[in-house]
């Protein structure tokens, strides 16, 4: 019953949002990622997801648990993986990754997304 649910994930994306945060902007409908020089950034679906799930809750420490869940497009993602698809997310979006910030890591708790974000 639970995978017959909507995932908020699949609802937010045929419903559309546009999200704006330190000059970046993303829109879910059509999962255009442009960043402050208006490049256009291709992102995966996991990439996708999990950005979304930074964007719905920005400032706020997430666990990996609510993570895993957010990007729960293929059930083969495993709990350390979503260390690796945050580092490929922090690649795409920050100008050093190995210095973030905008994806920060909260020792003990998960991550956050320390920017804050403007929904349309």
């Amino acid at each position: 019953m639970l995978r017959r649910q909507e995932s908020d994930y699949s609802r937010r994306k045929r419903v559309g949002v546009t999200y704006r945060f330190g000059g970046w902007k993303l829109r879910t409908k059509t999962r255009e990622l442009h960043s402050p020089r208006g490049e256009a950034v291709r992102l995966t679906k996991v990439e996708h997801a999990l950005l979304v799930a930074f964007l719905d809750k920005p400032q706020i420490p997430l666990a990996r648990e609510h993570l895993l869940q957010s990007t729960r497009i293929h059930e083969d993602i495993f709990d350390r993986s979503i260390d690796v698809q945050i580092l490929r997310l922090r690649k795409k979006l920050e100008l050093d990754a190995s210095s973030p910030r905008m994806i920060l890591t909260q020792r003990g708790r998960g991550y956050v997304f320390a920017l804050p974000v403007e929904r349309d």
